[in-house]
């Protein structure tokens, strides 16, 4: 059978625990093949600066990331140093497909305190700019 990931649910032993998010941060995927400008929120993001603009979270949060595709490409989103579940009860990953035009709410605990990437794992989309710090500060 073929399924999509909003049909799994995550095995009760790690699916997180019911609770309201402490902070929501919508990440809005912009960008495109014409002028290969892709960004997150407008902003790409800068190697040379890769403290600017961070997600900021704090150890013991709960954070919900909206991740809003406004781009007419798939976006596979990857974070690093966290595992989220895909809405309220879906299944637990590190990476999950965005597709054009859509939007994909994860939840995650904040409970590994340090700067984890968020990046597109089409290479050349996150080396462009489609890549972020989530800063989890202890």
């Amino acid at each position: 059978m073929i399924m999509t990931a909003s049909q799994l649910r995550a095995a009760g032993e790690v699916r997180l625990k019911s609770a309201k998010a402490d902070v929501t941060h919508q990440l809005k995927l912009t960008g495109g093949m014409e002028k290969y400008n892709w960004a997150i929120n407008g902003k790409p993001f800068d190697m040379k600066d890769p403290e600017a603009n961070p997600i900021l979270v704090e150890e013991g949060q709960r954070v919900r990331l909206d991740v809003v595709n406004a781009t007419d490409m798939w976006h596979p989103m990857h974070l690093h140093g966290h595992t989220y579940q895909l809405g309220t009860s879906g299944p637990r990953k590190d990476t999950t497909i965005v597709p054009p035009k859509k939007k994909v709410s994860v939840f995650f605990d904040a409970d590994n305190p340090g700067q984890w990437m968020l990046h597109c794992r089409n290479a050349y989309h996150g080396e462009a700019g489609t890549m972020a710090n989530v800063a989890c500060k202890a």
